[in-house]
């Protein structure tokens, strides 16, 4: 028995030959010598330490206490200060989408594929995708937004060696082990306080046995205390199983996956008669509604909300603030008698706004097509100045 609660007190290992075999035969306490007594009393003193204490409440502590309210890194969709799973086959687009959210929560853009969602530090651990992979992404998706994707400070990455995803290993005894990286990425969280961070894939960072319900449960249970002490949603890719791509679910493995988390959403696979159409289901969500599903389409650089022949909502509105912006530099540009013109020759709009402080990281051809969009409504002109022999052109608004 004293072996057994030293194994369990991590004072030995389980396969250590036992630790009681210099102890002599004895017939009385007396016959054992101090240092003896000191290695048994060091057992006694270890239980005495990790002993855990609780303390029960009734509902009279919350009187005159606010009730904390849940919130939302993705209103409705994905938890801040919890873990999320999100399920697809390979190649459904499930690392595009989150790739989008991670530089839309970076960039400030503030909405998603159909929701709002919280701005601030975003972390990428891919531990799958390679840095080329992931790059071509952000920078189709900045496209996509009209933001420069070389100037986004908040947005993070770490491509570990692919001998090294492991964030936890599984002992001899069943038993899980956090390993380096799990060690690195809670200090990175402590340090940057991000509000998002991305972990692609599980089966790369779980070193375990994905049917062991202990184990899972165990896994799970340790980010999810990173999430909350630190006020950061967590979100883990996976891939979902046979049965899970039979029922929609997107569930994998043991139901612990599913049970010791608060949120999970699931990617489709394309449409069989439209390839470029995707569901995004909301398969599970203990804070809010259960069964939301928003139809993306592939356009061209990324996914969007908008079906054949619409434009997106939040596209439009992206493009309804590079207008404003455009529209704002133009009035400080005449106001300070340095008007510009509407040619791609020197003293440009677009050449001169990318280089004012206030262009808030749009980039010259989002500026030109801005432009060109004004032009179209009426809401700029050209105008001419000078002598006839020497014209010049410049941008006005158009007043009523």
């Amino acid at each position: 028995m004293a072996r057994t609660l030293m194994v369990d007190l991590g004072l030995v290992r389980a396969d250590d030959e036992d630790p009681r075999r210099d102890f002599p035969p004895a017939d009385s306490y007396e016959q054992f010598s101090e240092s003896d007594a000191g290695r048994l009393s060091i057992v006694a003193a270890s239980s005495e330490q990790k002993s855990p204490t609780y303390a029960a409440i009734t509902p009279a502590a919350w009187k005159g206490t606010a009730a904390e309210q849940q919130r939302f890194l993705a209103s409705a969709r994905i938890p801040s200060g919890d873990l999320t799973i999100v399920s697809g086959n390979g190649g459904s687009g499930k690392t595009e989408i989150l790739v989008q959210l991670l530089v839309y929560v970076a960039a400030g853009l503030g909405d998603w594929l159909g929701c709002t969602i919280e701005a601030g530090a975003a972390l990428l651990l891919s531990c799958e995708e390679p840095e080329h992979n992931i790059r071509d992404r952000v920078e189709r998706v900045c496209k996509h937004r009209c933001i420069d994707p070389y100037n986004l400070p908040g947005l993070h990455m770490l491509f570990p060696d692919l001998e090294g995803t492991w964030l936890v290993h599984a002992n001899k005894d069943g038993r899980l082990a956090r390993a380096p990286l799990l060690d690195w990425l809670e200090a990175w969280i402590v340090e940057h306080k991000p509000r998002l961070v991305v972990i692609d894939n599980v089966a790369a960072v779980f070193d375990g046995e994905a049917i062991a319900r202990r184990q899972v449960r165990a896994f799970l249970a340790m980010l999810r205390k990173i999430a909350r002490e630190h006020d950061t949603a967590i979100v883990l890719l996976d891939h979902p199983s046979v049965r899970g791509m039979a029922d929609g679910s997107g569930t994998a493995n043991s139901v612990d996956w599913r049970n010791s988390v608060r949120s999970m959403l699931h990617l489709s696979d394309p449409d069989k008669d439209d390839p470029d159409a995707r569901t995004l289901t909301v398969t599970k969500s203990n804070y809010g509604r259960t069964g939301e599903k928003v139809t993306l389409r592939w356009g061209g650089l990324t996914f969007t909300t908008a079906m054949a022949g619409e434009a997106s909502p939040y596209r439009a509105a992206a493009d309804r603030d590079v207008e404003d912006v455009f529209l704002r530099l133009l009035d400080k540009r005449l106001a300070q008698g340095r008007p510009v013109h509407a040619k791609t020759a020197k003293g440009s709009a677009p050449a001169e706004f990318v280089l004012d402080p206030e262009a808030s990281g749009i980039t010259a051809e989002a500026f030109r097509n801005a432009m060109e969009r004004l032009f179209a409504r009426g809401a700029i002109k050209t105008v001419e100045t000078g002598s006839p022999s020497k014209r010049r052109q410049h941008i006005e608004r158009v007043t009523a």
